[in-house]
């Protein structure tokens, strides 16, 4: 009886010691370097703020955010990219920290289409692009 409970522990252990052919790249440590907060602290962003609480103000710089990035919003070699520069966003009357909240949107989300192995960011993004635009009323 011994032995019966036993060799089930030495299956186990056997199968456990197998190759599974699945190889971990080296990864050098670097120093880690504290990141900075996703969101500027202390700036309110229009998004964040409930519907029901926003100015007449905060809904136009909504609808004027969302619009300026439905328009600029591309897919090149299956990456996410914002065809405005800075310079040019701000003079749309948005103020900076939008823009620089959508460039760290753009890195992000490259970097899960990426380790998603996502192959038609085009389409995907004509169909939110419908979405938008019945949204939007445009």
């Amino acid at each position: 009886m011994k032995k019966l409970v036993f060799i089930p522990f030495i299956i186990l252990i056997l199968f456990s010691c197998q190759n599974s052919n699945k190889t971990v790249e080296n990864k050098k440590v670097t120093e880690i370097k504290k990141d900075e907060p996703y969101f500027k602290p202390g700036y309110h962003y229009v998004q964040q703020i409930p519907d029901s609480l926003r100015t007449p103000e905060q809904q136009a710089l909504l609808k004027k955010l969302a619009t300026v990035t439905y328009e600029n919003l591309a897919v090149k070699d299956n990456k996410m990219v914002f065809n405005l520069s800075e310079k040019e966003f701000v003079a749309k009357g948005i103020p900076v920290e939008y823009y620089e909240l959508i460039q760290k949107d753009l890195v992000n989300n490259n970097k899960f289409i990426k380790e998603s192995n996502i192959t038609n960011m085009d389409s995907i993004l004509k169909e939110s692009n419908k979405q938008i635009r019945d949204s939007l009323g445009l």
